[in-house]
């Protein structure tokens, strides 16, 4: 169960990355756009934030149909992921 676990985060984990990946490229394009003054600039950000925008919900889509077909095991996927970012970023709170 555990190696299933560990499968399921590292999925849950690189589509984390990609869809992370997603809005790196979509500010890029933004930035880019909003350097260059005019309506065909304005026309191919409209074009790239939705063509990302389109990528990132299907690839939300994607991840919110895995957790609804193994709710369990993405609960507990879940559970272990914010309890390691817990204990990564929340150490120096301790008294």
């Amino acid at each position: 169960m555990n190696e299933k676990i560990e499968t399921d985060a590292n999925v849950l984990s690189d589509e984390i990355k990609k869809l992370r990946a997603d809005f790196v490229k979509l500010a890029d394009v933004l930035k880019a756009t909003a350097s260059h003054a005019g309506e065909e600039a304005a026309s191919q950000a409209r074009a790239a934030g939705e063509k990302a925008w389109s990528g990132a919900k299907s690839q939300a889509d994607e991840l919110v149909q895995k957790i609804e077909e193994k709710p369990l095991s993405s609960t507990a996927i879940a559970f272990g992921v914010g309890l390691l970012f817990g204990l990564l970023f929340g150490g120096g709170r301790r008294s």
